[in-house]
């Protein structure tokens, strides 16, 4: 009678434990994945603004890294305009080469609120991680915002 006691108290200490055990498990791989999406987020965007690209005078055909700078901080307006076209008219092209995997949102707005273009949309059902930058385009302030959506 004893074991049988012990027995049902040991199960009913051990399976909650299984079950906070899973919990904890499920939610930190769910906390890796968005670390490591705010970490390419971030990436990307410091890539935009920051380099050339690949090669430095790419287009839709030639180009392996995208990016928007005359240099850094300052956005070329002929490179923005080639990125634009190509995720509005390629945008899996455009995906594949800036993300791989995930869908994108990009916009550059100055700061009265002109918006000079934009890529994708922020589907209000999906999780969205958004990165703010701020950098000069044709002589004006501009906020650059890549978001990436999962």
């Amino acid at each position: 009678m004893d074991f049988v006691t012990s027995l049902v108290i040991f199960f009913l200490v051990l399976i909650p434990l299984l079950f906070i055990w899973n919990y904890v498990n499920i939610q930190s791989a769910e906390q890796r994945t968005l670390d490591e999406i705010e970490m390419l987020a971030l990436t990307v965007s410091d890539s935009l603004i920051r380099t050339k690209g690949v090669p430095e005078n790419w287009n839709s055909s030639n180009v392996n890294v995208i990016g928007l700078a005359e240099e850094e901080n300052i956005l070329d307006p002929e490179k923005v305009s080639e990125f634009l076209s190509m995720g509005n008219n390629q945008y899996s092209l455009t995906k594949s080469i800036l993300t791989g995997k995930y869908d994108f949102f990009f916009s550059i707005t100055d700061l009265n609120g002109t918006v000079y273009g934009t890529i994708g949309n922020k589907p209000p059902d999906r999780t969205v991680v958004p990165v703010e930058r701020y950098c000069q385009y044709k002589g004006r302030i501009v906020k650059l915002e890549f978001a990436l959506i999962t």
